[in-house]
């Protein structure tokens, strides 16, 4: 039945690379036609063949760092607007449609944005004196209007007086999460012998009048233990993943994507940093990057309660890292000559250096890697003589890494492949359609943005 059909067929191909289809292509498009266009794209991301190179304009007032792209959408405050521009796809011209939103760029803290919802937030210092830290806006991306199903136009972040003020602000980022909007606050403390980071979480369902949804930990876990000398001093989520993208797009979004797939939202790669140094020596740093999927964590919850029969406490125990670490993780050890890398479902896209020191002027190659278990459990069906990428298999290892107690993981096989091409790049940032490349001089100013089409 499955090989007379190609609306089956398309279906299994789908949940084999693991991606839906969006926009108009479950309607208009042949199921024959989005079939082989699925198999294109996938191919062209699993050789390193883009089918565009281009370059964004630089807008004038342009001064943050660039937000997305998320649904083939980029952004970037500026001194008193925000600009917006849309990537076109491998079947469009280089044409870009670009637009701006006025905002008052001196109370400008953040933003986000996610095309499928239509939905802009614009993180601002409030007026006068507040009880307060942030306001948050909910806009329309396409007028910049309220949202029509936001239940409040601002969301009051951060009460200030359970905010520990005697720490520095470090890091503030918020995240469109479907109905759910995060902001997540990373503060540095400076004690007697080292810097410590605290965080302050909070989240609201952006569509209620109840809104705020206060965090609950559901479980705990530990990461793998140190030598005597050794010690943690920070461990956070990767700055790069795109999660408002990952929202399917509904008939009615006024932004249509510009590609035909999106990962599927049934579990995507998260990556979490750590940095480790030595007591004795300050200087002694080191930063490790491990992988693991998101369905693995939603089940410690379960594991947890099992284990310890119960909610997790302030200082109750934690799951040990010989229970889930080595099973479930893939650890990397992070080179300062190597870009931060940027994640879109099973996969990541990071510039690889080779001088210490010539860091961020020099050419650089990129590299792709696919975390998809799909693809790893079917390599020996794959095309390998139009291939020339790497299979790295997973496995549960009993080495012991330095600085640390227990071994590592290195369980997730990836596929993943090193382009030929070198490019001048100083970041990387990913979405479903392509890869945006920025070029930074020596004084760290934005000189050049290109985009690689897939």
């Amino acid at each position: 039945m499955i090989d007379n059909s190609e609306m089956l067929q398309n279906t299994v191909d789908l949940g084999y690379l693991q991606m839906i289809s969006v926009g108009s292509s479950e309607t208009v498009v042949p199921p024959a036609t989005r079939r082989t266009r699925l198999r294109q794209y996938d191919a062209a991301w699993r050789r390193f063949e883009y089918k565009q190179k281009y370059s964004l304009p630089l807008f004038e007032s342009m001064l943050g760092s660039i937000r997305g792209p998320v649904g083939g959408i980029y952004g970037s405050g500026g001194e008193d607007c925000i600009h917006f521009a849309r990537l076109s796809s491998a079947s469009e011209s280089a044409d870009l449609r670009c637009w701006s939103h006025p905002v008052d760029g001196t109370d400008l803290v953040d933003l986000a944005f996610c095309p499928a919802q239509d939905l802009l937030i614009v993180v601002t210092s409030p007026p006068g004196i507040q009880g307060h830290e942030f306001d948050i806006h909910l806009r329309s991306l396409t007028t910049n209007d309220v949202h029509p199903d936001a239940a409040q136009s601002i969301l009051k972040a951060l009460d200030k007086d359970n905010v520990d003020h005697a720490r520095l602000p470090s890091v503030l980022k918020v995240q469109i999460l479907g109905n759910y909007v995060t902001m997540l606050r990373r503060t540095l403390q400076t004690t007697e012998n080292r810097d410590m980071v605290g965080d302050y979480l909070q989240m609201w369902d952006w569509k209620s009048k109840n809104g705020y949804q206060p965090p609950q930990c559901t479980a705990k876990i530990s990461l793998p233990s140190l030598m005597d000398d050794f010690s943690y001093t920070d461990a956070h989520t990767n700055e790069n993943p795109t999660p408002g993208s990952m929202f399917p797009y509904s008939q009615k979004s006024c932004r249509q994507p510009s590609c035909l797939f999106h990962p599927s939202t049934d579990d995507q790669l998260i990556t979490i940093v750590v940095s480790v140094f030595r007591d004795t020596n300050v200087n002694d740093f080191h930063l490790h990057r491990f992988f693991t999927r998101r369905s693995a964590l939603l089940e410690f919850e379960s594991l947890f309660s099992k284990t310890y029969g119960g909610q997790p406490t302030s200082n109750g125990p934690k799951l040990p890292w010989s229970m889930w670490g080595p099973q479930h993780t893939t650890w990397f050890r992070v080179r300062y000559i190597d870009s931060e890398p940027s994640l879109y479902g099973f996969r990541t896209v990071h510039s690889i250096g080779e001088s210490e020191s010539a860091f961020p002027v020099e050419s650089r190659r990129l590299c792709i890697r696919d975390f998809n278990p799909h693809l790893a459990w079917n390599y020996g069906a794959e095309d390998k003589f139009v291939w020339r990428g790497l299979l790295v298999q997973g496995e549960v290892t009993r080495t012991i890494s330095p600085q640390f107690a227990e071994p590592l993981g290195s369980a997730l096989t990836y596929r993943g492949v090193v382009s030929e091409e070198l490019f001048d790049v100083a970041e990387t940032l990913m979405d479903d359609s392509g890869i945006l490349l920025s070029k930074i001089d020596g004084s760290e100013d934005l000189q050049n943005i290109d985009v690689l089409v897939f």
